[in-house]
């Protein structure tokens, strides 16, 4: 995601300083971020391997419909 701010005319630093984090607030990516870094988990032993073994069911089950005319 891209976060883009143009100065208007007679703008102060200040002020486009002041847009531009009202912008980053706004799509609320320091949040994001701050999740993805300190409060996401990977997921339990017995979880993955549940998902892996689902996994491999699906595929099996598609490579079955892929050899049937």
């Amino acid at each position: 995601m891209t976060i883009k701010v143009t100065k208007r005319d007679g703008e102060s630093g200040e002020r486009l300083l002041k847009r531009f984090s009202g912008h980053v607030k706004g799509t609320r990516l320091i949040q994001k971020f701050r999740k993805l870094r300190y409060f996401d988990q990977k997921p339990s032993t017995r979880k993955a391997r549940a998902t892996a073994v689902s996994r491999e069911t699906y595929r099996a089950a598609n490579k079955k419909k892929m050899f049937v005319g």
